[in-house]
C-alpha cells in the first residue's frame, strides 16, 4: 500500500505542467499509518527523468499505481491536485496535492484502504513527497 501512495506522488509531480524540468531528480517521502510512532522514511531515491518520461508517468511507476484511476485533477501552474482510487488487494481512494516548481516539488497523499479497520477505525495512510532537480541526467 505504501509504494502505491508514493508511486501516485512521483507520478504526479512527474506528470505536472510543462515547466517541470526533465533531469536527475532525488526524491523523499514519509508515511505516517495509524497506531505508529514515527513515520516510515523511505531513503532517498535518484531517477533520471527524460522529457518523455515527463509527459507519460505511467512509464515512471512499473506496476504500482497503474490500476489507479484519477480525477477532479486542477492544475493552477504551481499546485496539481487530485482524487485518485486505486484496485488490488486492497483496494484504496484518497486525494492529494502536489506543488512544484522547475525544480522541485512537494506533496501530499490521504488514502484510506477499503475495509480495513484497525483499532475501530478506516487505516488511513499519510504520505508526504519532496523532491529536487540535480541536474542532467548521467
Amino acid at each position: 500500500m505504501r509504494a502505491v501512495a508514493i508511486a501516485v506522488l512521483v507520478s504526479f509531480a512527474a506528470s505536472a505542467h510543462a515547466d517541470v524540468q526533465p533531469g536527475n531528480w532525488e526524491v523523499s517521502a514519509t508515511t505516517q499509518v495509524p497506531g505508529s510512532d514515527k513515520p516510515m522514511t523511505m531513503t532517498p531515491v535518484t531517477r533520471c527523468v527524460s522529457a518523455e518520461d515527463a509527459k507519460d508517468p505511467t512509464r515512471l511507476l512499473g506496476q504500482s499505481a497503474r490500476s489507479c484511476e484519477f480525477s477532479n485533477r486542477r492544475d493552477t501552474g504551481s499546485t496539481l491536485s487530485f482524487d485518485v482510487a486505486c484496485k488490488g488487494q486492497v483496494p484504496m481512494k484518497g486525494s492529494g496535492s502536489v506543488r512544484y516548481g522547475k525544480d522541485s516539488f512537494e506533496g501530499g497523499l490521504d488514502l484510506t484502504a477499503e475495509g480495513v479497520v484497525i483499532g475501530g477505525q478506516a487505516l488511513v495512510m499519510k504520505s508526504r513527497i519532496s523532491g529536487r532537480r540535480l541536474g542532467p541526467c548521467a
